[in-house]
């Protein structure tokens, strides 16, 4: 297949890429201006995305994708006023010019990434935030393509990810930098119960997804979860982390940060997990290999 991945830049459309790749499928990428692809995808087609999302139609026209990856957006946990308009045009004007663009140049199947989220309390639609609810604000978008054009869309909504080339500011390097530095980490009490996904278990599932989702009937959407084994509490988590190399523990100050207003305790099960999918890095794997990549780093800088 030809897939055409937004957000292929990102910590996860990177991995995506590649997957795609390993399994035989042409990839391309719709970029930000000025952004670039890392070495090993160098040779993938690209088309940049200007600041009024100009250029969509045009990569969609040339590439003539049969399948869409839609993973760019932008993630804010507690917005600020100033946050509003770019999480409207990053999560719902994107979507749009994106959809539109599908319409016009016949490619009618799309994956998507959805987050739990847009699940607070276990419930079908109940967001946590901002973010989760312009999430839900395309996939709502989403349904007049679905009926007017036959759209297959397949969802999948994210817990949290994580990996050893991750260079976001996320729970995992976090606690990485403080075992580096051995400064004390403040935290909530860390009571939250978290699904915590290796990338390369998240990719699978895309690359899965996007072969799934043309042998959907026409006009239909599915939702699926991507989840860990099993959830683990934030404390749960450092244990763990702390066990993997015990000479260098993260030192959290428990209960100095309060925990946020809409804080999820438990996350959202009220799903099917992707047909044939599960996970296959177990999170003490997955945390030895990030905490391996630490030791590394530190032995190139003293090199």
């Amino acid at each position: 297949m030809k897939v055409l991945v937004t957000g292929i830049t990102g910590f996860l459309g990177g991995h995506l890429a590649s997957e795609l790749r390993q399994r035989g499928h042409l990839v391309g990428g719709l970029v930000r201006g000025g952004t670039d692809l890392p070495a090993t995808l160098a040779s993938l087609p690209t088309w940049p995305v200007g600041p009024d999302h100009d250029g969509i139609d045009a990569a969609l026209a040339a590439f003539q994708p049969d399948v869409v990856a839609h993973l760019a957006a932008l993630f804010v946990a507690e917005h600020q006023s100033g946050d509003v308009l770019p999480l409207v045009r990053a999560n719902i004007e994107y979507g749009a010019r994106l959809l539109d663009a599908m319409r016009v140049s016949g490619c009618r199947a799309l994956v998507h990434a959805g987050t739990s989220w847009q699940h607070r309390h276990d419930r079908e639609y109940c967001p946590v935030n901002l973010y989760a609810a312009t999430k839900q604000a395309f996939s709502t978008l989403a349904e007049y393509y679905l009926d007017a054009v036959g759209l297959r869309l397949l969802e999948l909504h994210l817990y949290d990810s994580y990996g050893e080339d991750d260079g976001r500011r996320k729970l995992i390097n976090l606690l990485k930098l403080s075992a580096q530095s051995s400064d004390e980490l403040a935290m909530s009490e860390g009571a939250q119960r978290i699904h915590l996904v290796h990338v390369d278990d998240l990719a699978r599932g895309f690359a899965m997804a996007c072969e799934q989702v043309a042998a959907l009937p026409a006009g239909t959407r599915r939702v699926y979860r991507l989840p860990s084994a099993h959830a683990v509490s934030l404390r749960e988590l450092v244990t763990v982390f702390n066990a993997i190399d015990p000479g260098r523990p993260v030192r959290v100050r428990w209960g100095a940060r309060p925990y946020r207003v809409r804080e999820v305790f438990e996350p959202w099960e009220d799903a099917d997990v992707l047909p044939g999918w599960r996970p296959e890095i177990a999170l003490e794997t997955g945390l030895r290999r990030v905490r391996a990549g630490e030791s590394s780093k530190e032995h190139e800088n003293d090199t």
